[in-house]
Protein backbone atom coordinates (compact mmCIF):
# COMPACT_ATOMS: atom_id res chain seq x y z
CA UNK A 1 0.00 0.00 0.00
CA UNK A 2 0.85 3.63 -0.22
CA UNK A 3 -0.60 6.61 1.80
CA UNK A 4 -2.81 3.76 3.12
CA UNK A 5 -4.22 3.05 -0.76
CA UNK A 6 -4.14 -0.59 -1.95
CA UNK A 7 -2.25 -0.92 -5.24
CA UNK A 8 -2.95 -2.75 -8.57
CA UNK A 9 -0.13 -2.18 -11.40
CA UNK A 10 -2.70 -3.17 -14.14
CA UNK A 11 0.08 -3.98 -16.57
CA UNK A 12 3.56 -5.45 -15.82
CA UNK A 13 5.98 -7.65 -17.85
CA UNK A 14 9.31 -9.57 -17.71
CA UNK A 15 10.78 -8.82 -20.93
CA UNK A 16 13.15 -10.99 -23.21
CA UNK A 17 14.76 -8.57 -25.09
CA UNK A 18 18.04 -10.39 -25.26
CA UNK A 19 20.03 -10.58 -28.31
CA UNK A 20 19.21 -14.09 -29.26
CA UNK A 21 15.14 -13.54 -28.98
CA UNK A 22 15.54 -11.35 -32.06
CA UNK A 23 14.64 -12.91 -34.97
CA UNK A 24 17.44 -12.70 -37.60
CA UNK A 25 17.76 -12.07 -41.44
CA UNK A 26 20.41 -14.48 -41.94
CA UNK A 27 23.25 -13.93 -39.20
CA UNK A 28 21.93 -11.06 -38.10
CA UNK A 29 18.59 -9.32 -35.99
CA UNK A 30 15.59 -8.88 -38.40
CA UNK A 31 15.59 -4.61 -39.17
CA UNK A 32 12.46 -4.49 -37.27
CA UNK A 33 13.22 -6.39 -34.17
CA UNK A 34 16.24 -4.35 -33.59
CA UNK A 35 14.43 -1.29 -33.98
CA UNK A 36 11.85 -2.20 -31.52
CA UNK A 37 14.32 -3.18 -29.33
CA UNK A 38 15.90 -0.10 -29.51
CA UNK A 39 12.65 1.63 -29.60
CA UNK A 40 11.74 0.00 -25.82
CA UNK A 41 15.57 1.02 -24.24
CA UNK A 42 15.19 4.26 -25.86
CA UNK A 43 11.99 5.04 -24.20
CA UNK A 44 13.55 3.69 -20.70
CA UNK A 45 16.84 5.35 -20.88
CA UNK A 46 15.19 9.03 -21.73
CA UNK A 47 11.93 8.85 -19.14
CA UNK A 48 13.36 6.85 -16.39
CA UNK A 49 13.16 9.07 -13.17
CA UNK A 50 16.62 10.21 -11.73
CA UNK A 51 18.02 7.60 -10.03
CA UNK A 52 15.93 4.59 -11.58
CA UNK A 53 17.35 3.59 -14.69
CA UNK A 54 19.09 0.84 -15.56
CA UNK A 55 22.44 -0.32 -17.48
CA UNK A 56 22.01 -1.63 -21.51
CA UNK A 57 23.72 -4.47 -20.19
CA UNK A 58 21.09 -5.45 -17.82
CA UNK A 59 17.88 -4.20 -20.11
CA UNK A 60 19.38 -5.82 -23.23
CA UNK A 61 18.53 -9.54 -21.67
CA UNK A 62 15.76 -11.90 -20.64
CA UNK A 63 14.18 -10.57 -17.75
CA UNK A 64 13.30 -14.22 -15.26
CA UNK A 65 9.48 -13.72 -13.57
CA UNK A 66 11.37 -13.85 -10.22
CA UNK A 67 13.07 -10.70 -11.16
CA UNK A 68 9.50 -8.78 -11.81
CA UNK A 69 7.78 -10.38 -8.81
CA UNK A 70 10.84 -9.64 -5.86
CA UNK A 71 11.21 -6.19 -7.50
CA UNK A 72 7.45 -5.12 -7.14
CA UNK A 73 6.67 -6.98 -4.27
CA UNK A 74 9.63 -5.72 -1.92
CA UNK A 75 11.19 -2.71 -3.70
CA UNK A 76 7.81 -0.86 -4.14
CA UNK A 77 4.23 -0.46 -2.41
CA UNK A 78 2.87 -2.48 -5.09
CA UNK A 79 0.44 -4.90 -3.75
CA UNK A 80 -1.01 -6.64 -6.70
CA UNK A 81 -0.24 -6.60 -10.27
CA UNK A 82 -1.66 -7.91 -14.31
CA UNK A 83 1.08 -9.63 -16.13
CA UNK A 84 0.48 -9.66 -20.08
CA UNK A 85 1.72 -11.98 -22.20
CA UNK A 86 3.32 -10.06 -24.90
CA UNK A 87 2.81 -11.47 -28.54
CA UNK A 88 5.01 -9.78 -30.84
CA UNK A 89 6.04 -12.65 -32.64
CA UNK A 90 7.21 -11.66 -35.65
CA UNK A 91 10.21 -9.60 -34.31
CA UNK A 92 10.87 -11.71 -31.43
CA UNK A 93 11.03 -15.52 -31.61
CA UNK A 94 9.64 -16.15 -27.85
CA UNK A 95 7.36 -13.20 -27.90
CA UNK A 96 7.86 -10.34 -25.77
CA UNK A 97 6.73 -11.84 -22.66
CA UNK A 98 6.00 -15.58 -22.65
CA UNK A 99 3.70 -17.84 -21.99
CA UNK A 100 6.12 -20.05 -19.81
CA UNK A 101 6.71 -16.80 -17.57
CA UNK A 102 2.80 -16.17 -17.64
CA UNK A 103 2.04 -19.14 -15.70
CA UNK A 104 5.08 -19.51 -13.64
CA UNK A 105 4.19 -16.07 -11.94
CA UNK A 106 0.26 -17.06 -11.61
CA UNK A 107 1.14 -20.77 -10.39
CA UNK A 108 3.34 -19.60 -7.67
CA UNK A 109 2.20 -16.19 -6.41
CA UNK A 110 -1.64 -16.31 -7.37
CA UNK A 111 -2.22 -13.90 -4.55
CA UNK A 112 -0.58 -11.10 -6.14
CA UNK A 113 -0.65 -12.17 -10.13
CA UNK A 114 -3.65 -12.06 -12.29
CA UNK A 115 -2.67 -13.03 -15.65
CA UNK A 116 -3.58 -11.92 -19.06
CA UNK A 117 -3.25 -14.24 -22.00
CA UNK A 118 -1.49 -13.14 -25.11
CA UNK A 119 -3.06 -13.83 -28.74
CA UNK A 120 -1.84 -13.25 -31.86
CA UNK A 121 -4.16 -12.14 -34.94
CA UNK A 122 -1.78 -12.93 -37.27
CA UNK A 123 -1.94 -16.46 -37.14
CA UNK A 124 -5.87 -16.45 -37.90
CA UNK A 125 -8.65 -17.24 -36.21
CA UNK A 126 -8.75 -20.75 -35.78
CA UNK A 127 -5.44 -20.95 -34.06
CA UNK A 128 -6.55 -18.08 -32.16
CA UNK A 129 -9.62 -19.80 -30.82
CA UNK A 130 -7.14 -22.77 -30.11
CA UNK A 131 -4.47 -20.42 -28.55
CA UNK A 132 -6.86 -19.22 -26.15
CA UNK A 133 -8.50 -22.18 -24.82
CA UNK A 134 -4.75 -23.64 -24.22
CA UNK A 135 -3.58 -20.35 -22.45
CA UNK A 136 -6.47 -20.30 -19.89
CA UNK A 137 -6.60 -24.32 -19.62
CA UNK A 138 -2.59 -23.90 -18.47
CA UNK A 139 -2.69 -20.40 -16.67
CA UNK A 140 -4.45 -20.27 -13.48
CA UNK A 141 -6.70 -17.15 -12.99
CA UNK A 142 -6.34 -16.02 -17.02
CA UNK A 143 -9.42 -13.09 -16.89
CA UNK A 144 -7.70 -11.09 -19.59
CA UNK A 145 -6.66 -10.85 -22.93
CA UNK A 146 -3.91 -8.82 -24.34
CA UNK A 147 -3.60 -8.32 -28.00
CA UNK A 148 -1.46 -5.59 -30.31
CA UNK A 149 -3.06 -4.22 -33.96
CA UNK A 150 0.46 -4.92 -35.09
CA UNK A 151 2.89 -8.25 -34.89
CA UNK A 152 5.94 -6.03 -35.21
CA UNK A 153 6.16 -5.98 -39.00
CA UNK A 154 4.86 -3.22 -41.42
CA UNK A 155 2.75 -6.05 -43.13
CA UNK A 156 1.29 -7.97 -40.51
CA UNK A 157 -1.61 -5.47 -38.84
CA UNK A 158 -5.40 -6.09 -38.69
CA UNK A 159 -8.64 -4.74 -37.62
CA UNK A 160 -10.12 -6.32 -34.83
CA UNK A 161 -13.80 -5.37 -35.58
CA UNK A 162 -13.19 -7.57 -38.85
CA UNK A 163 -16.39 -9.82 -38.36
CA UNK A 164 -13.65 -12.62 -38.65
CA UNK A 165 -12.88 -12.24 -35.21
CA UNK A 166 -16.68 -12.06 -33.70
CA UNK A 167 -15.72 -15.63 -32.61
CA UNK A 168 -12.87 -15.05 -30.44
CA UNK A 169 -14.44 -12.50 -28.67
CA UNK A 170 -17.83 -14.89 -27.93
CA UNK A 171 -15.23 -17.70 -26.55
CA UNK A 172 -13.78 -15.74 -24.02
CA UNK A 173 -16.78 -14.57 -22.42
CA UNK A 174 -17.20 -18.55 -22.82
CA UNK A 175 -14.08 -18.76 -21.05
CA UNK A 176 -14.92 -16.44 -18.15
CA UNK A 177 -12.57 -13.31 -19.95
CA UNK A 178 -13.66 -10.07 -18.45
CA UNK A 179 -11.32 -7.85 -20.03
CA UNK A 180 -9.82 -7.42 -23.59
CA UNK A 181 -6.92 -4.83 -22.97
CA UNK A 182 -5.56 -3.24 -26.72
CA UNK A 183 -2.16 -1.76 -27.08
CA UNK A 184 -2.97 1.14 -28.98
CA UNK A 185 -1.59 4.92 -29.43
CA UNK A 186 2.62 3.95 -29.18
CA UNK A 187 3.70 1.86 -32.70
CA UNK A 188 5.97 -0.81 -31.70
CA UNK A 189 9.34 0.70 -33.70
CA UNK A 190 9.15 0.71 -37.76
CA UNK A 191 5.37 0.12 -38.34
CA UNK A 192 2.18 2.33 -39.80
CA UNK A 193 0.69 4.60 -36.96
CA UNK A 194 -2.50 3.43 -38.56
CA UNK A 195 -3.42 0.74 -36.82
CA UNK A 196 -2.75 1.45 -33.50
CA UNK A 197 -6.11 4.61 -33.83
CA UNK A 198 -8.94 3.50 -31.85
CA UNK A 199 -11.92 3.01 -34.32
CA UNK A 200 -11.94 -0.77 -34.38
CA UNK A 201 -11.37 -0.47 -30.56
CA UNK A 202 -15.11 1.15 -30.15
CA UNK A 203 -16.57 -0.98 -32.61
CA UNK A 204 -15.50 -4.39 -30.71
CA UNK A 205 -16.43 -2.59 -27.61
CA UNK A 206 -20.00 -1.33 -28.68
CA UNK A 207 -20.45 -5.04 -30.17
CA UNK A 208 -19.51 -6.68 -26.66
CA UNK A 209 -21.06 -4.51 -23.99
CA UNK A 210 -20.46 -7.20 -21.72
CA UNK A 211 -16.49 -7.20 -22.06
CA UNK A 212 -14.12 -4.19 -20.60
CA UNK A 213 -11.72 -3.30 -22.75
CA UNK A 214 -8.46 -1.24 -21.66
CA UNK A 215 -6.90 1.10 -24.34
CA UNK A 216 -3.27 -0.19 -22.99
CA UNK A 217 -0.84 3.67 -23.07
CA UNK A 218 -4.14 5.82 -23.37
CA UNK A 219 -2.77 9.54 -22.55
CA UNK A 220 0.12 9.51 -25.41
CA UNK A 221 -0.49 11.83 -28.32
CA UNK A 222 -1.73 11.24 -31.24
CA UNK A 223 -5.08 10.00 -29.98
CA UNK A 224 -5.49 11.84 -26.84
CA UNK A 225 -9.03 13.56 -27.74
CA UNK A 226 -10.07 9.87 -29.54
CA UNK A 227 -9.25 8.27 -26.42
CA UNK A 228 -11.49 11.17 -24.06
CA UNK A 229 -14.70 10.39 -26.47
CA UNK A 230 -14.47 6.90 -26.12
CA UNK A 231 -13.98 6.97 -22.35
CA UNK A 232 -17.20 9.72 -22.34
CA UNK A 233 -19.46 7.87 -24.54
CA UNK A 234 -18.66 3.73 -24.17
CA UNK A 235 -19.33 2.46 -20.22
CA UNK A 236 -16.84 -0.60 -20.70
CA UNK A 237 -13.81 0.99 -22.06
CA UNK A 238 -11.43 1.93 -19.82
CA UNK A 239 -8.19 4.40 -20.01
CA UNK A 240 -5.37 1.97 -19.25
CA UNK A 241 -1.76 4.51 -18.04
CA UNK A 242 1.09 1.98 -18.68
CA UNK A 243 4.44 4.30 -19.93
CA UNK A 244 1.89 7.33 -19.88
CA UNK A 245 2.44 7.25 -16.23
CA UNK A 246 5.93 6.90 -16.45
CA UNK A 247 6.40 9.94 -18.62
CA UNK A 248 3.93 11.78 -16.68
CA UNK A 249 6.45 10.67 -13.69
CA UNK A 250 9.48 12.34 -15.45
CA UNK A 251 7.88 15.63 -15.15
CA UNK A 252 5.84 15.81 -18.83
CA UNK A 253 3.54 18.72 -18.89
CA UNK A 254 1.83 17.43 -21.84
CA UNK A 255 0.96 14.03 -20.78
CA UNK A 256 -0.34 15.94 -17.56
CA UNK A 257 -2.90 17.87 -19.52
CA UNK A 258 -3.61 14.90 -21.33
CA UNK A 259 -4.75 13.40 -18.34
CA UNK A 260 -6.99 16.04 -17.34
CA UNK A 261 -8.64 15.70 -20.69
CA UNK A 262 -9.42 12.25 -20.03
CA UNK A 263 -10.54 12.80 -16.28
CA UNK A 264 -13.13 16.01 -17.94
CA UNK A 265 -14.38 14.17 -20.73
CA UNK A 266 -13.88 10.23 -19.26
CA UNK A 267 -14.15 10.42 -15.92
CA UNK A 268 -12.18 9.43 -12.87
CA UNK A 269 -13.60 6.40 -12.62
CA UNK A 270 -12.41 5.29 -16.48
CA UNK A 271 -8.62 5.79 -15.24
CA UNK A 272 -6.34 3.00 -14.90
CA UNK A 273 -2.79 2.74 -13.12
CA UNK A 274 -0.20 0.95 -14.20
CA UNK A 275 3.61 1.48 -14.63
CA UNK A 276 4.27 -1.14 -17.30
CA UNK A 277 7.57 -2.45 -15.26
CA UNK A 278 9.83 -3.43 -15.55
CA UNK A 279 10.47 -1.18 -18.28
CA UNK A 280 10.43 1.33 -15.66
CA UNK A 281 11.21 0.96 -11.98
CA UNK A 282 7.57 1.06 -10.38
CA UNK A 283 8.43 2.90 -7.30
CA UNK A 284 9.06 6.83 -8.84
CA UNK A 285 5.91 5.69 -10.97
CA UNK A 286 3.62 4.87 -8.30
CA UNK A 287 4.53 7.99 -6.09
CA UNK A 288 4.21 10.47 -9.01
CA UNK A 289 0.51 8.85 -9.63
CA UNK A 290 -0.24 8.37 -5.59
CA UNK A 291 0.32 12.01 -5.40
CA UNK A 292 -1.21 13.31 -8.35
CA UNK A 293 -2.75 16.53 -8.62
CA UNK A 294 -2.90 19.27 -11.04
CA UNK A 295 -1.81 22.80 -10.92
CA UNK A 296 -4.58 25.71 -10.87
CA UNK A 297 -4.45 26.16 -14.96
CA UNK A 298 -5.31 22.91 -15.59
CA UNK A 299 -8.14 22.39 -13.45
CA UNK A 300 -9.36 25.89 -14.81
CA UNK A 301 -9.18 24.53 -18.59
CA UNK A 302 -10.52 21.47 -18.00
CA UNK A 303 -13.51 22.12 -15.53
CA UNK A 304 -12.33 20.39 -12.92
CA UNK A 305 -12.01 20.23 -9.17
CA UNK A 306 -8.95 19.51 -7.75
CA UNK A 307 -8.10 15.55 -7.85
CA UNK A 308 -9.48 13.92 -4.07
CA UNK A 309 -7.60 10.69 -2.31
CA UNK A 310 -10.51 8.82 -3.08
CA UNK A 311 -10.00 9.41 -6.85
CA UNK A 312 -6.52 8.36 -6.60
CA UNK A 313 -7.57 5.25 -4.77
CA UNK A 314 -9.88 4.11 -8.05
CA UNK A 315 -6.99 5.01 -9.89
CA UNK A 316 -4.17 3.27 -8.17
CA UNK A 317 -6.45 -0.12 -7.43
CA UNK A 318 -10.40 0.65 -6.91
CA UNK A 319 -11.42 0.97 -10.75
CA UNK A 320 -9.59 -2.01 -12.26
CA UNK A 321 -11.30 -3.99 -8.81
CA UNK A 322 -14.50 -3.11 -10.67
CA UNK A 323 -14.23 -4.43 -13.54
CA UNK A 324 -11.79 -7.60 -12.80
CA UNK A 325 -13.79 -8.58 -9.50
CA UNK A 326 -11.50 -8.42 -7.33
CA UNK A 327 -12.25 -7.70 -3.35
CA UNK A 328 -9.98 -5.40 -2.19
CA UNK A 329 -10.82 -5.85 1.16
CA UNK A 330 -10.23 -9.65 1.14
CA UNK A 331 -7.17 -9.15 -1.67
CA UNK A 332 -4.86 -7.17 1.21
CA UNK A 333 -5.83 -10.17 3.59
CA UNK A 334 -4.09 -12.88 0.92
CA UNK A 335 -0.68 -10.55 0.96
CA UNK A 336 -0.38 -9.32 4.34
CA UNK A 337 1.99 -12.06 5.20
CA UNK A 338 2.94 -14.04 2.33
CA UNK A 339 6.76 -14.13 1.81
CA UNK A 340 7.40 -10.58 -0.04
CA UNK A 341 4.85 -9.24 3.43
CA UNK A 342 7.65 -10.54 5.54
CA UNK A 343 10.50 -9.84 3.03
CA UNK A 344 9.39 -6.02 3.44
CA UNK A 345 9.00 -6.19 7.07
CA UNK A 346 12.22 -7.50 7.69
CA UNK A 347 14.21 -4.85 6.12
CA UNK A 348 11.59 -2.15 7.25
CA UNK A 349 9.70 -1.23 4.17
CA UNK A 350 10.87 -1.10 0.95
CA UNK A 351 14.62 -2.62 -0.34
CA UNK A 352 16.20 0.03 -2.77
CA UNK A 353 15.71 -0.04 -6.25
CA UNK A 354 16.62 -2.70 -8.40
CA UNK A 355 18.43 -4.70 -5.42
CA UNK A 356 16.83 -7.97 -6.49
CA UNK A 357 18.88 -7.88 -10.17
CA UNK A 358 21.94 -6.24 -8.63
CA UNK A 359 22.01 -9.83 -6.14
CA UNK A 360 20.93 -11.95 -8.44
CA UNK A 361 22.90 -10.90 -11.70
CA UNK A 362 25.79 -8.98 -10.56
CA UNK A 363 28.26 -9.61 -13.61
CA UNK A 364 25.55 -7.14 -15.76
CA UNK A 365 25.95 -4.37 -13.39
CA UNK A 366 29.60 -5.28 -12.96
CA UNK A 367 29.99 -5.32 -16.92
CA UNK A 368 28.53 -1.90 -17.01
CA UNK A 369 30.35 -0.43 -14.32
CA UNK A 370 33.65 -1.81 -16.59
CA UNK A 371 31.85 0.03 -19.82
CA UNK A 372 31.20 3.22 -18.49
Amino acid sequence: MIDNMFVIDATVHPYNVADGNLRKDGEFPNLHAFALREMLWGMHERFATEGSGIPREAFCTDWPPELLAWTLFTESDVDMAVNHRLRIDAVFEDGLCNGEKNRVLAEKWPQRIVPYAGINPALGVEACLKDLREQVARVPGTIGIKMYPNAGSPDLSWRLDDPEFTPLFELAKELGIKIVALHKIVPNGLVPLGPFGIDDLETVAIRHIDLSFEIVHAGLPPFVEEVAMALMRLPNVYANLEITSAILAHGMGYVEEALAQLISLGGAEKIIYASGALHFHPQPVLEKMARLSFPDRTLERYGLEQITREQRAAFLAGNYARIAGIDLAAAAQRVRDDEFARARAQHGGNRPMWSYWRETQPELWAAAGAAS
